[in-house]
């Protein structure tokens, strides 16, 4: 069935362009239509096979994209937050996750996917580092039965100082890689990928194998470089003049890697990311909250880099609000710099479509309300909200007093997943019981 999404106040495109009084008409996971509603609707006569929307009052707009996140971390949100970063990980983060078993690793994805669908948000990377990996299969099952457009990043560990108990031998662990991409890749909208954690916890041998893994299959390679200044301190005590540098003398840059943070990177590390092709994901919010350091985005943008956004793991930032990240990277960079002009809320908005559905591989066909496009589509209320009032430019509107708890309809490839308060692909009741669960599970471990 077709679906038309008629008379929306406000239709952003994208990040450069906004209508008014739009509409957008979807057939099967596509859009075949934007414009006017009269338009729209001139080329679809009234049919029996049409659901027809009214979007009065509202914002229509792309899908949103994080594009880096640790969802199975919705079992430590709000804990740990005077702890450093060393600590976070020894103290809170290996040892909850060493305790989850498979369902408690399938829930936490599905309650992951109502949050992120109540925020609009059709598209994202999942990285499952240290003991999570053991469950990376448990979540691709919950994005394929949520109807999440997922990219899921199974990591690695061949020498982990924090618990050895993470370790496997390189062998079995590209064995055991490669027959979880088999078992996943071309299985609907979830992505089977391979995410090391990142130059610390996997010898380089293995690192390059499995990228070598990811170039013959064809999919993403997803890796934390330099979040820290130690972690960049470490890199040039093994000679090299960051973890950017590193990764590309091992041959882990290209077109298909994406970076998680790369906050602690100098300018000659930045040429590589633009020569290579490889794409850097910022996280403003974990980046405050860890006191991890502010990356240098301006630099990013000036050098002409494809950048995305994410809100990295609930741990990390407690929230999967992809509106509240692109205000995050708006002001992080006007007080760092003391510019009003760093960064515009138009340049957060692309990073937070377009910048994804680069990293997904899926640029020219996600991040924009275009004929052709894949139908991922969020629609926010402002008509009866007196949080979002006045509008008079709908992307700042966004941006600087909005939320994505403004969202009242989320759809992804087609599909219609959220829409005004109910779950149409999950049971929100069943899978609140399911983390309240855990998080009794966690209380003993504390």
């Amino acid at each position: 069935m077709k679906i038309l999404l008629q008379n929306a106040d406000w239709l952003i495109r994208d990040s450069q362009r906004i209508e008014q009084n739009g509409a957008v008409l979807i057939d099967k996971d596509r859009i075949v239509s934007v414009g006017s509603t009269t338009e729209v609707e001139r080329h679809e006569p009234e049919s029996k096979d049409v659901e027809v929307i009214d979007c009065k009052g509202c914002i229509l707009m792309p899908g949103l994209s994080n594009a880096h996140n640790h969802v199975f971390q919705l079992s430590e949100r709000g804990l740990g937050k005077n702890l450093t970063m060393e600590e976070w990980l020894r103290k809170l983060i290996y040892p909850i996750n060493k305790i989850l078993d498979a369902d408690d690793y399938y829930a936490l994805a599905t309650m992951a996917c109502a949050d992120l669908f109540r925020n609009g948000v059709t598209s994202m990377v999942e990285q499952l580092t240290n003991f999570a990996r053991f469950h990376a299969e448990s979540e691709c099952r919950a994005f394929f039965d949520c109807g999440m457009r997922a990219a899921v990043a199974r990591g690695i560990s061949t020498q982990s100082t924090i618990d050895p108990g993470e370790n496997a031998d390189p062998g079995e662990e590209c064995r055991n890689a490669r027959k979880y991409i088999e078992d996943w890749q071309g299985k609907g909208l979830v992505q089977p990928w391979i995410g090391p954690a990142g130059m610390y916890s996997t010898d380089q041998t293995t690192l390059k194998l499995m990228k070598d893994l990811c170039i013959e299959a064809g999919v993403g390679f997803h890796i934390h470089l330099s979040e820290t200044r130690q972690q960049a301190e470490f890199a040039r005590q093994q000679g090299y003049s960051g973890q950017v540098d590193w990764a590309y003398r091992l041959g882990l840059l290209d077109e298909r890697t994406s970076v998680a943070h790369a906050v602690w990177i100098n300018p000659a590390e930045i040429e590589l990311l633009r020569q290579t092709g490889a794409k850097p994901v910022h996280n403003p919010s974990s980046n405050q909250i860890l006191s991890s350091g502010v990356a240098n985005v301006p630099m990013w943008m000036e050098k002409g880099l494809s950048i995305a956004l994410g809100t990295d793991g609930p741990a990390s930032n407690d929230s999967l609000d992809m509106i509240a990240e692109m205000k995050s990277c708006v002001l992080l960079h006007r007080v760092n710099t003391l510019n009003p002009n760093i960064i515009s809320a138009s340049d957060a908005f692309k990073m937070a479509t377009e910048g994804g559905a680069a990293v997904l591989g899926l640029t020219g066909k996600l991040g924009k309300l275009d004929p052709g496009y894949l139908a991922d589509v969020a629609c926010v209320r402002y008509e009866g909200n007196p949080s979002l009032n006045p509008i008079y430019n709908p992307i700042e509107a966004l941006v600087y007093y909005g939320s994505g708890r403004d969202v009242c309809m989320t759809i992804v490839n087609g599909n219609i997943v959220y829409h005004n308060g109910r779950y149409l692909s999950l049971d929100i009741d069943s899978s609140i019981r399911d983390i309240r669960r855990i998080a009794e599970k966690v209380k003993t471990h504390l």
